[in-house]
């Protein structure tokens, strides 16, 4: 809830402290003891208003409160009756006898603006007041370990098909940009893009002497599909994104690059292509602007498609890509 004072309330910090974790790659979620243990430690440094200690009455209040001002919407105007949307979720956790606070896919940069942090001078830009705060969050967490992908996992068999399809429609992108990069350049012969005859049948790339970038493809697709497979076990409604604004699908897609971004930024990110998954859906879909050029005075031109996960191209193009080794 935002004060006329602007002041720093519990209820903000605790808000920026899941946005840092989220977007710093820590884990996207905290017990409510180690938030308070963060509380303190916070207090030693900076004043905090409207502050609680009882871990339940603490995260009680801020979920009601959030659920009555920044987390609902109504949908009915005649009635109004009001349907609430957590951006975090509140989950008993029987290891730790503890609550875990989670975020969740709703969790975005609104959340950045509804809270007193952004009315502070220089908040909107994460200066002044707010850059300390941030800068006492990063203290506190600069001994915790950041989220890691367990490769040793085993993974699940049809989980592992989730994960190529997805792979798989990323390759095809990729691809695409790397043979209309050479055409543009007058180095690739512009009928030639089939990614199936062009690549896995024949690599032309070492026939006309171009870059080949056969290895890095089936080297990525095979990281990528036990990587999704394991994300994907862990959380049935995965979503993966490049855009900044989706604050923990964008925290997926920069743990599923780690080691592949030189390749995935051939395609991918500012003034690229965009992407979203959404397996709850099972729906990949890709956003370009389709002059090459961004004008931010203006709306650019853009482009959206969107593919079922595991359609037909992906699967003949998976055929290949399961038949061939590095």
């Amino acid at each position: 809830m935002v004060n006329l004072e602007h002041k720093l309330t519990v209820d903000d910090l605790i808000v920026e402290y899941m946005m840092y974790k989220v977007r710093n790659g820590y884990e996207p979620s905290f017990l409510t003891s180690e938030f308070i243990s963060f509380l303190y430690f916070f207090e030693s440094k900076m004043s905090v208003e409207d502050v609680l200690y009882e871990n339940d009455k603490l995260f009680n209040r801020f979920f009601e409160r959030k659920a009555e001002n920044d987390w609902s919407r109504t949908v009915s105007w005649s009635t109004k009756e009001k349907e609430i949307v957590p951006h975090m979720d509140m989950v008993y956790n029987q290891k730790d006898d503890d609550y875990l606070i989670k975020a969740n896919y709703k969790l975005s940069e609104y959340d950045r603006s509804v809270i007193n942090t952004y009315f502070m001078p220089g908040g909107q830009y994460g200066e002044g007041k707010v850059k300390e705060i941030r800068n006492i969050i990063g203290e506190y967490l600069s001994n915790q370990a950041k989220r890691k992908i367990d490769e040793n996992i085993e993974v699940d068999s049809n989980d592992l098909v989730i994960g190529q399809y997805v792979s798989a429609e990323i390759i095809s992108h990729i691809w695409d940009s790397y043979t209309s990069g050479l055409i543009k350049d007058s180095e690739w012969p512009r009928q030639c893009t089939d990614i199936n005859k062009y690549l896995f049948n024949t690599d032309l790339a070492t026939i006309i002497g171009v870059k080949s970038i056969k290895n890095q493809l089936i080297d990525l697709y095979n990281g990528f599909s036990k990587r999704i497979a394991i994300l994907y076990n862990q959380d049935k409604n995965l979503r993966i994104s490049s855009a900044s604004n989706v604050y923990l699908a964008e925290a997926n897609y920069k743990l599923l690059i780690q080691g592949y971004e030189k390749i995935m930024g051939t395609t991918f990110g500012q003034y690229k292509k965009s992407l979203d998954v959404d397996l709850s859906t099972l729906t990949f879909k890709e956003t370009h602007e389709l002059s090459g050029i961004y004008n931010w005075d203006e709306d650019p031109d853009i482009k959206t498609t969107s593919n079922k996960v595991g359609n037909d191209k992906v699967k003949k193009l998976i055929k290949n890509l399961n038949k061939i080794k590095k």
